[in-house]
């Protein structure tokens, strides 16, 4: 039997050959397209240590901080919060990369550090409210609403009814002056004072210490100016009531001054709401700045 040979098509091109130069320009673009993203991938892998001790400093502020740290504000959503906050402040962040551990064990021991600095803020920014509250105390107490509580979620602890008053009235002024800006201007700066790492290697100093003690201090003060007209004026009642009960003991006078108190108390609130507003714009500010200088 009698086998051809194959003939070759030496006339008519080879399609399939004809298509690879096209498959290899077409791999080299997109190994073009691709190597933006790749670097920008490396980039980010570099940057990752360096944005994770950030977004710890931000949980740590945030978590304890007034308003953004409230119980009743879902987990999930602080969470989210505050790994915002932190990736848009990080590009504008001058971070040395040096001080970054690069071992996991340095760099999980860092990131408490950095959590706890983040709730030294957030701390301080709570103590400006706790003189609102404390302010609350007294006037509950000169009036006759000791025993008079309601249910703090937060704390979840019993608050006086005049305490939540004084602290929602806080929390609104502290909007009104845009005290949250506050913060984060607070978070973007403590990044001068006090660098990532640093405080591993200095802890509380003297001035942080005595900074916070300052604002503690201020609990008692915020609480007597705020107080003051309204147990001046209910230990005035006080006095007057005193002086017809050794005039006419007859009358049950003991009796007449719980409600005398109460609505004297309720009528002097009131009158006095525009001053204590006013009090709290003037002071809040301060008090907030003063966070710019804790380290």
């Amino acid at each position: 039997m009698l086998f051809r040979a194959p003939t070759r098509n030496l006339g008519k091109p080879n399609p399939i050959a004809s298509q690879i130069p096209h498959q290899v320009q077409n791999d080299t673009d997109l190994n073009d397209c691709d190597r933006p993203v790749m670097e920008w991938l490396l980039n980010f892998s570099n940057q990752l240590p360096v944005l994770g001790l950030v977004v710890l400093r931000s949980t740590g502020l945030f978590f304890t901080a007034p308003i953004f740290g409230q119980q009743r504000i879902p987990i999930i959503v602080r969470v989210l919060f505050s790994i915002s906050i932190g990736v848009l402040v990080f590009p504008f962040l001058t971070i040395d990369k040096s001080a970054v551990p690069s071992n996991t064990i340095a760099w999980l021991v860092s990131g408490l550090f950095e959590i706890t600095v983040g709730v030294i803020y957030g701390w301080s920014a709570t103590l400006i409210f706790e003189g609102m509250v404390l302010a609350g105390q007294f006037i509950g107490l000169q009036m006759g609403f000791g025993q008079a509580n309601v249910l703090n979620p937060d704390s979840q602890s019993q608050r006086p009814l005049l305490s939540e008053i004084y602290f929602i009235m806080g929390l609104l002024v502290f909007f009104s002056i845009n005290g949250h800006h506050y913060l984060i201007l607070a978070f973007e700066k403590s990044f001068t004072t006090m660098p990532l790492g640093k405080f591993v290697q200095t802890g509380l100093t003297g001035q942080t210490l005595e900074q916070l003690l300052h604002l503690f201090a201020q609990i008692f003060v915020v609480a007597l100016i705020i107080s003051a007209p309204i147990c001046g004026v209910l230990t005035l009642i006080d006095i007057l009531m005193g002086l017809i009960a050794r005039t006419a003991p007859q009358m049950n006078v003991l009796v007449i001054s719980f409600s005398i108190k109460i609505y004297v108390g309720l009528l002097t609130l009131l009158v006095s709401i525009s001053f204590t507003i006013q009090f709290l714009r003037d002071l809040l500010p301060a008090l907030l700045s003063q966070l710019l200088r804790l380290f």
